[in-house]
């Protein structure tokens, strides 16, 4: 698939496919042979009733449509993460897809409602649906067609009597079940899973059985299979509309057994998902399970069951909390059992865990904030002692932000939480639970974040202890190492800005020693190609709005803007100091920028001085001058 991102993918679904050929502005996703079209994705849900094809035809089609939104969201190409802003990372996807009820799909109601859910959930700039009228059933099998659903068939027995309950394999929704077959042992769960892989069905398996053998078999397992078939490739593995995916069989299971409501476990840290970093935007940030996308998935489930909800009981926990649930119930041994790795394709061998993902670090840090770290599972990097130098440093960068968020960076009062999260903290609040005061609300999500921060400090401390030898050295490529540094304190810019510094101390007076920049122009340019030696800067780019003026950068990279100045032999440093001047005041705050003077005659008397004058004026400005 061409990788440059369109500025619509269109993505044609079942009966609609002409061909299975899937380019970046066209996928094609058939779950069923048409004439000599063979299919390229498989849908698979388990019937849960004998009959499947006499379900609504509103059930029938959001499963369809749930499951061609999931392929088609990892068919899309999203484009580069490096890039400015990235604005190609979000999406404007189109799909087309062949409904048996018309008349409530298209209507503008049901749509805003399904579009609002699914780009709030991703982070895409636009979704946009297309719905044909068709006849052919999708739960009946016929000669060369595949039903939507499988043979596999799990009947609820005492439907009336059981919870519906999203079941991943990961510690929290393992936390939920036990917790619910401890507190309400009268009552049974369906356990609603995705068959993502082998592996993660197995692991799901397992941890079904090993509580059924213990709480006298009542869970039953309702999983169901929708991925790429026939080498297929997927081009995103982040996933971000499974949580839809997830909630339409859950909705679908409910609305057959007169049901009105399924339990989400998910802690709310992980939920909430803070920008925790300036360049963290758009669907970097997952937003599965965060309040507004349950809220919006609410109201969109609403339309086709006034009375329905979705319960998220640990919303306003820390993993932490989460974490006693085993202890308060005596199940600290199934906690090896459970897999919170992202990183799937990165594992090495048998062991379950990178060990680098957001979500190990996030477990790691939990496990120890509990005191639970000897009932942990494997992982096939321990980041206390020794982290991989892999590509841009990632695992550092994750360990970083981490701490920095449990340091309170910037928001260690209410005021200046709210004043670096406006958005975040507006979407948290409307669908925030259990509260009608907008005060109450934020008091609550602001103790959650600081409750976590505190747990990640504790288990950080707790790590140190255990494991800082002071008859050895520590690697600075570790957690030890970033902890003894204290380097987290710092801004990600100012680290970013050290780590350029350090190639311009050298790379500026060994490449300019013979010849000296005919301009600054000439400067720039050169400048522009040591920069990309350490990664990938746009020269001249982006423009910004000043005012009813733009501006434009000297290079950028992400969030961080370099302007150069260079001190010719007649200029004087006072023409860089007003150039630099007037940069401070239109860069927007939201941008780092480091000011790189070439000043090879000595001219800045005072050169330590004469940075501190501009470093004072804004937080993240940074003057280094070469010679």
């Amino acid at each position: 698939m061409n990788q440059k991102t369109p500025s619509v993918t269109r993505v044609n679904c079942g009966e609609l496919c002409k061909t299975t050929d899937c380019t970046a502005a066209e996928i094609n996703l058939l779950h069923a042979e048409i004439g000599d079209l063979l299919p390229n994705i498989s849908i698979g849900y388990e019937r849960f009733i004998k009959n499947p094809d006499e379900l609504p035809n509103r059930i029938l089609d959001l499963l369809q449509i749930a499951a061609y939104v999931f392929c088609g969201d990892r068919m899309a190409n999203r484009g580069s993460r490096d890039s400015v802003d990235n604005n190609s990372w979000a999406r404007s996807l189109e799909f087309r897809i062949p409904v048996l009820d018309i008349d409530f799909w298209e209507n503008e109601k049901t749509k805003k409602a399904l579009i609002c859910s699914l780009s709030f959930m991703t982070g895409d700039r636009n979704f946009s649906f297309v719905f044909t009228a068709t006849n052919k059933n999708p739960a009946e099998a016929k000669i060369k067609q595949i039903s939507l659903f499988s043979k596999e068939y799990s009947d609820l027995d005492e439907a009336e009597k059981t919870d519906v309950v999203l079941f991943s394999g990961g510690l929290d929704s393992l936390a939920g079940i036990v917790q619910r077959l401890n507190e309400h042992p009268d009552r049974l769960i369906c356990a609603v899973s995705h068959k993502s892989s082998k592996s993660v069905t197995h692991t799901q398996e397992s941890i079904i059985s090993k509580l059924n053998e213990k709480y006298d078999n009542k869970i039953k397992k309702y999983g169901f299979e929708c991925c790429n078939h026939g080498g297929l490739k997927s081009k995103d593995e982040t996933q971000r509309t499974r949580m839809f995916l997830f909630s339409a069989i859950a909705f679908s299971l409910c609305n057959c057994y007169d049901k009105h409501e399924f339990y989400v476990y998910e802690n709310g840290i992980t939920s909430l998902n803070l920008s925790k970093q300036a360049d963290v935007i758009n669907a970097r940030a997952s937003r599965t399970t965060h309040p507004k996308t349950l809220g919006l998935l609410r109201q969109f489930y609403r339309l086709l069951d006034p009375a329905f909800n979705i319960v998220a009981p640990y919303y306003n926990k820390t993993k932490a909390e989460v974490l006693e649930v085993f202890k308060i119930y005596n199940e600290r041994n199934i906690i090896s059992s459970s897999v919170s790795c992202s990183s799937s394709r990165k594992k090495r061998g048998q062991v379950p865990h990178c060990g680098c993902c957001s979500q190990c670090i996030d477990r790691r840090f939990s496990v120890y904030a509990s005191g639970l770290e000897d009932y942990d599972a494997l992982y096939a990097t321990d980041f206390i002692n020794a982290f991989p130098d892999d590509d841009k440093n990632e695992t550092k960068q994750r360990l970083y932000i981490t701490l920095r968020l449990a340091n309170l960076e910037d928001i260690s009062t209410q005021e200046e939480f709210l004043s670096k999260y406006p958005t975040d903290i507006t979407d948290m609040i409307e669908y925030w639970q259990n509260s009608n005061n907008a005060d109450d609300k934020f008091d609550e999500i602001y103790d959650l974040v600081c409750r976590y921060g505190k747990s990640v400090i504790d288990a950080a401390t707790i790590m140190r202890n255990k494991y800082d030898d002071l008859t050895q050295t520590i690697n600075k490529d570790s957690l030890l190492g970033i902890i003894s540094e204290r380097k987290y304190k710092d801004t990600p810019c100012f680290n970013r800005v050290n780590a350029i510094d350090g190639i311009l101390k050298k790379a500026i007076p060994d490449i300019f020693q013979k010849e000296k920049p005919k301009n600054e122009r000439d400067f720039n340019d050169k400048l522009h190609g040591i920069l990309n030696v350490q990664a990938s800067f746009t020269r001249e780019y982006p423009t910004l709005l000043f005012g009813l003026s733009s501006y434009i950068a000297d290079q950028a990279q992400g969030n961080l803007i370099i302007e150069s100045k260079y001190i010719r032999g007649k200029t004087t440093p006072s023409v860089a100091d007003k150039g630099i001047a007037e940069d401070i005041v239109k860069i927007p705050d939201s941008f780092g920028v480091m000011f790189v003077v070439y000043d090879p005659y000595g001219s800045i008397i005072n050169p330590d001085e004469f940075a501190k004058a501009f470093e004072t004026k804004r937080k993240d400005c940074y003057v280094r001058i070469y010679r």
